[in-house]
């Protein structure tokens, strides 16, 4: 069966595809239900006309907001609400007031901003915030990455691409302050309420995971794809399959007790045994990187894939984004 355009899922967002996306049925479905029949859905165009919140758990929205690209799927962002602050993981590609939906969502509580990655679908969003929180091997990235959002999901005529927007709606630029953290670092939401960062590199050399301790979801952003490092990469090591699955190893004593796994794209609140199923993936592409079910055209770039049948999905590489190799 040849990849079809994606059948539509009734929607009340502002933005509207132009250009359809290829549909994917471990996610079609999903969507399906969630955004046409579940409860849990939230929408409060007056404040933010491109999102949708839904409450996963008493003190947690994932907030939905559509692609802009065909390179980047649909997002989620997530608001955690702690006893005196708010974290918010992500802020997608930077249109609509998403910081004036978390103020709504958690009034009162300062909001802290981190990002899982540099890549301009989970931090187009950033100049809202005075500060935001990225790993440091991102913060070189980021820094020469922000100031280009518009020319991202812009044509050359300052039109859309492939969803349509208000263009008076995108963020408008400022600088903000950069911070960068650890493998290990702790954020307090009050009263003991900590989120720890999880290196989890691969598809971006700071690619990171956010681990709550109360709740024990998992927020692991992108973890599908591993590009090999760019030109002048400062940290090639952390560009490839190998440091991914050397990464979920270190994570691999904590699956027992994750309630759920949030990704930044597609189906979320998933078993952590999806971590399982991704670390055997990278396992069996490490034994024979030959050995891969497909190719693909990912945001124009040729990769591999090899199928993780399990998830629905795929782990997407380059042969450069394998493993370093002396």
């Amino acid at each position: 069966m040849k990849n079809k355009a994606c059948r539509p899922i009734k929607s009340d967002l502002k933005s509207h595809r132009i250009v359809p996306e290829t549909e994917k049925s471990s996610r079609w479905n999903f969507f399906k239900i969630l955004r046409e029949y579940s409860t849990l859905r939230e929408f409060y165009p007056d404040i933010d006309p491109y999102a949708e919140a839904y409450k996963f758990r008493d003190n947690m929205y994932a907030i939905f907001s559509e692609g802009l690209s065909s390179g980047t799927a649909d997002t989620w962002n997530f608001l955690i609400i702690g006893p005196e602050k708010a974290m918010l993981i992500d802020t997608g590609c930077g249109v609509g007031n998403l910081r004036g939906l978390c103020e709504f969502l958690a009034p009162g509580k300062e909001i802290i901003c981190v990002n899982t990655h540099h890549h301009l679908d989970h931090s187009g969003g950033n100049p809202a915030f005075e500060k935001v929180y990225i790993h440091e091997y991102d913060v070189p990235h980021l820094l020469a990455e922000r100031a280009h959002i518009p020319e991202r999901w812009l044509n050359e005529k300052g039109e859309p691409r492939e969803t349509w927007f208000d263009v008076a709606d995108l963020v408008p630029y400022r600088d903000y302050e950069l911070v960068g953290f650890r493998d290990g670092d702790t954020f307090d939401l009050g009263e003991g309420y900590l989120i720890e960062v999880k290196h989890l590199p691969g598809h971006t050399p700071g690619q990171s995971a956010f681990y709550d301790k109360q709740s024990h979801c998992l927020y692991i952003g992108d973890n599908t794809s591993c590009f090999g490092p760019g030109e002048g990469e400062a940290h090639p090591e952390c560009c490839t399959v190998r440091a991914l699955r050397d990464a979920l190893k270190k994570l691999e004593p904590l699956f027992d007790e994750i309630s759920g796994v949030f990704a930044g794209h597609g189906t979320i609140d998933q078993h952590p045994l999806v971590l399982q199923y991704l670390m055997d993936t990278a396992d069996r592409i490490l034994a024979h990187p030959d050995w891969y079910d497909n190719k693909v055209d990912f945001g124009g770039r040729e990769m591999m894939a090899k199928f993780i049948y399990q998830y629905g999905s795929d782990l997407k590489y380059t042969m450069a984004g394998v493993e370093m190799r002396d």
